[in-house]
């Protein structure tokens, strides 16, 4: 198994320390290769024992089992799938045509009935999709409040209110404090909208709408590293929005009509 493999599934477990660790880890692996453990510590600017207890959580018997791991890491060095190309370009046609053939009807009913609309997203990349959602929705009228950090969680919170509608994007899904802060949000009378990667994980049962996009790792050809793309969430940020507004047109003619 290789290293990048072990963090993976202790990924969820992992401090701010440890995640320090393994950034660090990711980034110089070449050099770590070299490095004694304390020089490795004071790289990460922390303790060797806080180096140790990360080592331990990922499954390593101790120092020399964590250099072994890099050494063979090394010598099984992938190039880049020039398929993963092709692969990323395929899930991107499949998250279009899935969000584009979705039932949005009572997505969209509820967000005529909620006073607010909110949006969070766990990291970067999300959180930046949750600021352009905000912006297309501004185009039919709507207002998407964006929820940045520990503190503008806890206070929108305070401020949010039975029916209001949260959008709530994640890669994996299976974001402990993302779904930790769902859980409270759905208890409070929210609904919950997810969009993160397709298959079995926690915030998709969360929440009451999942609208979902199709990623697959991409090993980057060197250093072991590897990302998920998450570029599939923003034609469901602006499908979602196009259809929302045809929603609200025909809302108008049949209010028309009426008349």
């Amino acid at each position: 198994m290789k290293l990048d493999d072990l963090v993976q599934e202790h990924y969820e477990r992992m401090s701010a320390n440890d995640h320090r660790i393994w950034q660090y880890i990711c980034r110089h692996k070449k050099e770590c290769r070299s490095m004694t453990l304390h020089e490795l510590a004071d790289a990460c600017e922390v303790s060797h024992t806080t180096v140790l207890r990360f080592l331990q959580l990922i499954g390593m018997d101790g120092y020399n089992d964590f250099k072994a791991f890099l050494k063979w890491d090394s010598l099984n060095q992938p190039g880049f799938n020039r398929q993963s190309i092709e692969e990323n370009c395929f899930n991107l046609s499949r998250t279009i045509s899935s969000i584009q053939q979705a039932d949005c009807l009572e997505l969209f009913y509820r967000m005529e009935q909620a006073k607010r609309l909110y949006a969070y997203g766990s990291g970067a990349v999300q959180k930046s999709v949750a600021k352009i959602l905000k912006n297309y929705l501004i185009l039919s009228g709507k207002l998407l409040h964006v929820i940045e950090g520990q503190e503008e969680r806890i206070m929108a919170l305070r401020q949010m209110e039975k029916g209001d509608v949260v959008f709530l994007f994640s890669v994996s899904g299976n974001n402990p404090v993302m779904n930790e802060y769902a859980r409270k949000l759905r208890d409070k009378g929210l609904f919950l909208v997810a969009i993160c990667q397709d298959g079995a994980n926690d915030l998709s049962k969360i929440c009451h709408f999942y609208y979902p996009f199709f990623t697959k790792k991409v090993d980057v050809g060197h250093d072991s590293l590897f990302y998920y793309s998450s570029a599939g969430m923003l034609p469901i940020a602006e499908i979602l929005t196009l259809k929302y507004m045809a929603y609200q047109s025909e809302q108008n003619t049949t209010s028309l009509l009426s008349d």
